[in-house]
């Protein structure tokens, strides 16, 4: 079959690549609307994870979204009745031949990691490498030479040359994948509703969240980058300093990435914005409950938006700090711990209605 399109919802949701394409086909099969980033909600926002390395270039991370493909797929895969396989590392024509292969047989297949570098559609194309970027693969065209897919950040189908999608899926092993990476994934008929799923979960996240775990991990880990934020300065050289503080807010951003000014763009505004995605995760409950009466939701959501305003505070006083030398890092360890304690009362929240 020289060509193939599967008509399917999209809908438009930035900064979600890894589970755009499966919302896609749960909206089509549900029928029903989701709220921004609802799946990436549910599976990972609000995952905190604080560590150090003995690494010049990065010797700190703070992760509040872990979006390690497996790990947030894992996270709610029970609840929606998701199964799905990874291939990824084997040959090029390998790759083809499967994804048409799913396309033929009625089934869109995520097609990633690609270097979104390689993706015409994009602001990034032959700009920057980000090894990183998920699509929904929908249909090809052998005669044309292209496939057709859905990006998370744009609403319309996008086609994709042969020849572009081989360079975008050349990429080195990374955290989230390696080459010739593709997703074969499959949703049940019978699916739960946005609230039964949204009711399930966020109680799962919240006494998650709230059990004992290691200093490291969770709302522990604020309190401990509270503790330890004030000693960088001394214990590090000048340049690893200036790296830990990069390092630092690279993970606030919606999706991972240095801010404009620190990379020497000047931009009149960031592309994305540095709230560690926790406006995403309570504009999600803000909305949810609005939608079912649920005031202990909109109570959550609430807390996380001041939560998110504080990581853009604290990204803004760094920024500053690097860019001018200005003396705006000693609000910060108290800022930190004033986001582990309105998570705090947000998870309580959700646990205990």
């Amino acid at each position: 079959m020289s060509k193939r399109i599967i008509n399917i919802r999209h809908h438009m949701c930035d900064g979600t690549c890894m589970w755009n394409g499966i919302e896609d086909v749960y909206v089509s099969k549900r029928g029903e609307e989701v709220p921004e980033a609802f799946f990436l909600a549910l599976s990972s926002y609000g995952e905190n994870v604080y560590l150090r390395f003995h690494d010049p270039a990065r010797p700190i991370m703070l992760s509040v979204c872990d979006g390690r493909t497996r790990y947030t797929y894992n996270k709610i895969k029970n609840e929606i009745g998701l199964q799905y396989k990874i291939s990824e590392g084997r040959t090029l024509e390998y790759a083809f031949r499967s994804i048409k292969k799913e396309i033929d047989n009625g089934n869109p297949v995520i097609l990633g990691p690609l270097d979104m570098y390689h993706l015409p559609y994009l602001k990034m194309y032959h700009e920057q490498h980000i090894p990183m970027h998920y699509v929904l693969m929908i249909g090809y065209d052998d005669d044309k030479g292209c496939i057709y897919l859905y990006d998370c950040g744009r609403k319309e189908m996008q086609s994709l040359p042969y020849a572009e999608l081989e360079r975008a899926w050349l990429i080195e092993k990374n955290a989230v994948g390696d080459k010739n990476g593709f997703i074969r994934f499959s949703l049940p008929e019978e699916l739960p509703s946005v609230y039964e799923l949204a009711n399930t979960c966020l109680k799962r996240k919240a006494a998650d969240q709230l059990k004992k775990k290691p200093s490291f991990i969770g709302i522990n880990a604020l309190r401990k980058i509270a503790a330890e934020f004030s000693s960088y300065k001394e214990e590090m050289p000048a340049e690893i300093y200036k790296n830990a503080l990069t390092g630092l807010i690279e993970y606030f951003g919606m999706v991972p990435k240095i801010p404009d000014q620190l990379m020497g763009l000047h931009t009149e505004t960031e592309e994305i914005c540095y709230k560690g995605n926790c406006d995403r995760l309570g504009r999600m409950l803000m909305t949810l409950g609005d939608q079912y009466n649920r005031k202990d939701w909109t109570n959550a959501g609430d807390l996380f938006l001041r939560s998110g305003d504080i990581f853009e505070e604290i990204t803004d006083n760094i920024i500053q700090f690097l860019c001018s030398n200005s003396n705006t890092l000693e609000e910060i360890p108290k800022k930190f711990m004033q986001i582990a304690e309105l998570e705090e009362k947000a998870y309580i929240i959700l646990h205990n209605n």
